[in-house]
Order: C-alpha cells, then structure tokens, then sequence
C-alpha cells in the first residue's frame, strides 16, 4: 500500500494547499453547521434521552461521512503530494518512512474538519447531558483519539507491506485482515492509554477495587482509570489477552456506584469476558468480511457458486451470528446474579443507563449490530427467570 502513495519530487505546490485548506473548511463547516441545526431541533425535546440517542447517531453518520468526503476532496487537491514534498528534504523521497509518515499524515489531515463538524453538535450535547466538558476539552479528546488509531493503522501497513513478498502476495487479504484484528486485540490495553487519559488507582480505589473484583470473580493485570467526570462517562471494561487483561474504569463510575452496585456491575464484565462475548464479535465479523468481500474482490471463489451468492449467504450468515451471540449477554447476566443477586444486577444496568444518558430499549438492528440485547430485555428476562423459581 505504501508504493502505491503518490511521490513528488520538486517543491510544494501553494495551489494544492489552498485547495486543501478549503476542502478542510468546507467539510468542517457544512459537517458542523448540519449537526448544530439538528442539535436546536432535539434539545428542547421532551424524552432527553431518546434526544440524545437520535443526536449521538446523527454525530455518528456526520463524522464519517465528513471524513470520507474531506479524504476525497484532498486526493483531489493533490493533499498526498504536498505532504510528501514537505517530507522529502528530511525523509527523502521513495523510502519507506517517508511513505509511511505521507501516509499518516494524510490520514489524519481530515480530521480537522471531522473535530470542527463535531463541535456543531457540541453546544446541544452540553445541553442534553449536562457536562461540565469544555469545547476544547473535547476537540482534543477526539483529535487523541483519531491521532492514535491513525498511529496503528500507519502501523499495521508498514507491517503488512514488511511482512508481503512474491510468496505471500496471494494472502494479504485474508491474513492481513486477521493479523490486524489480532494485533488490536492483543495491545487494546495500550491502544485505550493512547487514546484516553488514565492514571493509576489511589491507594482507596486500589484497595476497594481490589475486594470488588475478588467478589465477582474478576482477576485483571492491571487497573487503570479513566478520567471520565467532565464528561459524565460510567462505564468499566476489561481489554488484552488471557492473563494479561488490563481493567479500564472511570472515575465517574467509581464516585457513583455504591459497593453493592459496583460489585454487580464487575460481575457482569467478568462474566461476559469468561464467554468471550468480544472475541466472538470480532471472529463474527472477521470472517463475514472475508467470505463476503473475498469472492467480489477475487480474492478467492467457491467453485459452481456465484461469487454474488456466496457474499450474500455469508452477510446472512454473519448477521446470524450476531443474532444468535445476543444470548452470550443473557448468559453472563445469569451468572453475575449467581455471584451477587437478581437486584444489585437490574440496578446496576439501570444506574448504568442512567449515568451515561443511554436508553434502556434499543432496535433489532442495534441489538445486532451490538450484539447485545436491549437493556430493557436484560432486566425483563431476569425477572421472568426469578418468576419462574
């Protein structure tokens, strides 16, 4: 993929950055004027929640669609060359870092305009949540957090086009994609540092998250926390392989959760990470990925079958998968009420829902895209289970 960036060998050209600044304008500009009129229409709505769950998808949809146009609109501006020729008196031209570092920075040049398309829905968000977040607090999160996974995919190239040869030239599709998966899984501990403000627990949180955890059968590495007050994020999870998992929990979290409902709420994490519920979600989505796109980029084909068909079967079969894991959460709610009791489960999903603004019933389409069933359906089946006792 490197060779194939674009290389430049005189000097910068002054209309090709013009034209990227304004295609950087452009997408910040129309990205955020979208998302401010539509905060003005949902922040005075009635159910603050559902609001706020039509704004946080709105967000969603704005910020890539602005990306991917801010990254066309700077191909077309010839963005790729000027950043190699601004590289080349240091790094030379043709080298693999120097590709490497055009790479980067072209990948990240667009979120300038996806931070200043965020902040149109900013102001309405404050609003809805009720943050003491500041404008700029939060455009440096997300510029963190797009510089640091900008960093792995810069990564994960070099290493792919290292590790490609004549011999292997038949298998990047299938390999990289699992290397690469692989790879983010063994050091998401890392990845959430790079993208998050963590620090060590006090001597109080080490000593109370200690106890907790040791109740709900929970064991990690490493404890980290997250700093999450400003911003009202509760939320706790457990990232990296077997035996070298890292707990990742924000204070917000700790300061409002009594012990009982903590204790319940570990539960949960402990044994969704015993049924591998993440694992299954990326192996799912892995593997739809391949069958579906491996046949249409000829990657490979089933002999006899059309490579339309077997796309179609494996996104069918994916979105089964999906489906059918939503009972991997049913399953771990059941043994976190096993630990605790039926009662600290239901108010910790309930405190949980409260303190992030989430809601507690979400589509069919959500659920599997999560694949996690509504909160609402969680506490009902564990009420019924209780019933039926």
């Amino acid at each position: 993929m490197l060779a194939r960036l674009p290389t430049l060998q005189s000097g910068i050209d002054s209309g090709a950055v013009l034209d990227s600044l304004g295609a950087l304008g452009a997408g910040a500009a129309i990205g955020g004027l979208v998302l401010y009129l539509y905060g003005l229409r949902v922040r005075d709505a009635d159910d603050r929640v559902a609001a706020l769950s039509r704004l946080r998808r709105a967000v969603r949809v704005v910020l890539v669609v602005v990306y991917a146009a801010t990254v066309l609109a700077l191909l077309d501006a010839d963005w790729f060359l000027v950043v190699d020729a601004a590289a080349a008196p240091l790094l030379g031209t043709d080298t693999e870092l120097a590709s490497a570092v055009t790479l980067f920075l072209g990948v990240t040049t667009p979120l300038v305009a996806v931070i200043g398309a965020y902040l149109g829905a900013f102001p309405a968000i404050r609003s809805l949540r009720g943050t003491d977040l500041s404008p700029g607090s939060a455009a440096l999160r997300l510029g963190r957090f797009g510089l640091a996974v900008a960093l792995y995919f810069t990564a994960l190239v070099v290493v792919q086009d290292a590790l490609t040869t004549e011999r292997t030239t038949a298998l990047p599709f299938v390999a990289v994609l699992f290397l690469s998966v692989l790879a983010v899984w063994v050091t998401a501990p890392w990845l959430v540092r790079l993208t998050r403000s963590t620090r060590r627990p006090t001597e109080a949180e080490r000593d109370r998250l200690g106890r907790l955890c040791d109740d709900a059968g929970l064991a990690p590495h490493a404890v980290r926390v997250l700093d999450g007050a400003d911003a009202k994020q509760a939320f706790a999870v457990l990232r990296g392989p077997p035996r070298r998992r890292q707990l990742f929990v924000t204070d917000y979290l700790l300061d409002e959760l009594d012990d009982g409902t903590l204790r319940a709420y570990l539960a949960l994490q402990a044994e969704r990470v015993d049924r591998k519920h993440l694992e299954a979600r990326l192996a799912i989505a892995v593997g739809t990925t391949v069958f579906a796109l491996g046949p249409l980029l000829g990657v490979f084909s089933v002999p006899g079958v059309s490579d339309a068909v077997v796309a179609l079967v494996a996104v069918a079969a994916g979105l089964l998968g999906l489906w059918a894991g939503q009972w991997l959460v049913y399953q771990a709610d059941t043994a976190a009420v096993e630990r605790t009791s039926r009662e600290a489960v239901e108010r910790a999903i309930e405190r949980y829902a409260d303190l992030n603004d989430a809601p507690m019933e979400w589509g069919r389409l959500t659920g599997i895209r999560r694949m996690e069933p509504s909160l609402n359906s969680r506490v009902d089946r564990l009420r019924d289970r209780a019933a039926r006792k």
